[in-house]
């Protein structure tokens, strides 16, 4: 993965305020942007940034996009410094843009797998991020 070094976010949004939002963000950063589609739900997210020398899929591990899967709102980063990532997800709420729930930074380990299987991890991780927080808010209503 040593050489995809380009700083770049990959994102699906619907909205297409947002969308003109990202790419003037990321345009005023010095940073690349690639527009996701449902059509590369089904591809590595590797081969989506460019890199080389990716294990290929194995079919037996990774699931196909089901026909009928409503691909949600997603910002992927690849290559960008941390320094450069916190202002950007700074100026990101600065400018009002809603907020998106699914966010990855690019790994060896899931730069293999395909776009789907990243959403479907993100969302039982967001899933169980947001059930903690309901139980411990509950707690807390519990003690007042």
């Amino acid at each position: 993965m040593k050489e995809t070094q380009k700083s770049m976010v990959l994102y699906y949004v619907q909205d297409e305020k947002k969308r003109i939002q990202m790419e003037v963000l990321c345009m005023s950063m010095s940073i690349g942007t690639k527009q996701l589609k449902p059509s590369d739900l089904n591809t590595q997210v590797g081969t989506l940034i460019g890199a080389k020398n990716i294990e290929p899929l194995d079919p037996a591990k990774e699931a196909k996009a089901p026909a009928i899967f409503c691909m949600p709102e997603i910002i992927i980063f690849s290559g960008i410094p941390d320094k450069k990532l916190d202002e950007f997800l700074f100026s990101y709420k600065k400018v009002g843009m809603t907020p998106t729930k699914l966010k990855a930074v690019i790994t060896p380990q899931n730069a293999s797998w395909s776009l789907y299987h990243l959403i479907r991890e993100l969302s039982m991780e967001r899933a169980q991020i947001e059930a903690k927080v309901k139980r411990l808010s509950e707690a807390k209503q519990e003690r007042e």
